[in-house]
């Protein structure tokens, strides 16, 4: 996103290195001390602009922690953060992520609640959805739930952990902010084709290291069912 800007810099040292060039071996007059000075002080600073853009500044701009702060959780690449939101259409379960890296990554996000809690796939307590986070991609995964009454305006606790895998390995680092850790589950990438959207769980997954979220419940719902709503991926702006 900062080619232009790279690009003006590479030209500017490329000015200010025959500058420099100039002023260190014809510069002999009175003013040539300072005109070494100034010239070179410029090189060296846009040396070092330049430097640090092509090695150690951020790619991609960190959209997350403008969304949602600088606590969200991350699973080897792909940062993650959930939230419960109510919309006209009803409650939904909100996936917030982001990829730090140029590849693309199949991403398991798993909830599990530790006491009774909002429903996705009917019969089922566990959350499990699976999605492609495409490379440097920022994006939102709407998942509807149905909120029981009784948690109308309540604290839910849930135990959640996340997986991704990089088929074509990570590639290029575009953000360079790690999210925090979030525990893992294990996967068989290799023999299971992924699948996307929720899935139904029998809840016996062993959830290694998770993380504690306590998630507000809307006090109010709207098209509190989930029957005739679908889960979607919606992909974020990066500007």
């Amino acid at each position: 996103m900062h080619e232009k800007r790279n690009f003006v810099l590479v030209l500017l040292l490329a000015v200010t290195f025959l500058w420099t060039g100039w002023a260190w071996i014809y510069a002999d007059s009175e003013g040539g001390y300072f005109m070494r000075i100034i010239s070179t002080g410029s090189f060296l600073g846009i040396g070092g602009w330049l430097g640090y853009a092509l090695l150690l500044e951020d790619k991609l701009p960190d959209v997350l922690i403008d969304l949602v702060g600088s606590h969200y959780f991350e699973a080897d690449g792909v940062c993650i953060f959930p939230v419960i939101r109510s919309f006209d259409s009803g409650p939904e379960l909100l996936i917030y992520y982001q990829n730090r890296f140029e590849n693309s990554a199949s991403v398991i996000v798993h909830l599990h609640p530790t006491h009774e809690s909002f429903v996705v796939v009917p019969g089922a307590a566990d959350v499990h959805i699976a999605f492609i986070a495409d490379g440097g991609d920022v994006g939102i995964i709407h998942q509807p739930i149905s909120v029981p009454n009784n948690l109308l305006g309540e604290v839910v606790e849930l135990k959640m952990v996340a997986v991704s895998y990089y088929p074509h390995s990570h590639g290029t680092l575009l953000r360079g902010r790690e999210g925090h850790p979030c525990g893992s589950i294990t996967v068989d990438w290799a023999g299971n084709a992924m699948r996307v959207g929720p899935h139904e769980v029998d809840g016996t997954i062993e959830l290694k290291q998770p993380v504690t979220l306590h998630l507000a419940m809307p006090k109010v719902c709207s098209g509190n069912t989930i029957s005739t709503r679908t889960w979607r991926q919606e992909l974020l702006p990066l500007t």
